[in-house]
């Protein structure tokens, strides 16, 4: 939900008037060997499904749905896919070419699981995909971008235009640097989720960067800005004095 709330209060944000875009930090990969065009994420998972399934949503919402399919489908198959498990590939081909009319009454706001019912209930849906934590999981997404951008009409053309863009990430590509997929695996394996400790620091950062913008501190004989400069001491110098 915060996460959905930052985009949101970036697209909300009028093309002329934006001055910083939303970023993402690193996503973590690789590019196939064969097929440059193909890209593994290791980390950045839940933030690029994030964005493909609000792209959809919003896709729907404008009626820019064939646009959306113009950048998503290869022939009939989606892009962006999940290879997990057979039933979550053939969800996000099904998603892709799927389309919400959201006149329907069962949409309206306060049915907090309005949207994933629809889907459901649609014929390209199979039930038995209820039983994938894959699209269990996508499913909770949908519901959660619905709660927040159903009023949100004009945002598809903000998200996908590629000139001064509103979301971007930092890719690092781990062939490029000689890292293995086994090393990163390591360095990622705990599958703990962030403490609440992690969280508030996250948090105070954002904050500081919102209402100090223009504070400096010095660090390396270099002015940086004081949102960098926390982040970077929090992690470092203050965690190893604690």
């Amino acid at each position: 939900e915060q996460f959905l709330a930052t985009i949101h209060n970036k697209l909300v944000t009028a093309h002329e008037s934006l001055e910083q875009q939303l970023d993402l930090d690193f996503v973590y990969g690789c590019l196939e060997e064969k097929d440059t065009n193909k890209f593994s994420p290791l980390d950045g998972q839940q933030r690029l499904t994030t964005l493909y399934l609000l792209h959809w949503y919003l896709a729907c919402l404008d009626n820019q749905s064939k646009d959306f399919r113009s950048l998503v489908l290869d022939g009939d198959h989606s892009r962006f896919t999940y290879q997990t498990r057979t039933s979550s590939t053939e969800f996000f081909y099904g998603l892709a070419n799927a389309t919400i009319d959201f006149n329907n009454p069962s949409l309206a706001k306060g049915n907090k699981d309005a949207l994933s019912q629809t889907i459901q209930d649609d014929q390209w849906f199979f039930l038995s995909w209820n039983h994938d934590p894959t699209i269990q999981s996508a499913l909770v997404m949908l519901d959660t971008i619905h709660d927040q951008f159903s009023q949100s009409k004009g945002f598809y053309l903000r998200l996908v235009q590629d000139e001064n863009p509103y979301v971007t990430f930092q890719f690092l590509n781990l062939r490029k640097f000689g890292l293995s997929d086994g090393l990163y695996i390591k360095m990622n394996a705990r599958g703990k989720p962030l403490t609440a400790f992690e969280n508030f620091k996250a948090r105070l950062e954002q904050h500081i960067g919102k209402f100090l913008p223009n504070e400096m501190q010095r660090k390396n004989d270099k002015d940086i800005s004081l949102r960098d400069y926390f982040a970077h001491q929090v992690d470092t110098q203050w965690a190893d004095l604690f």
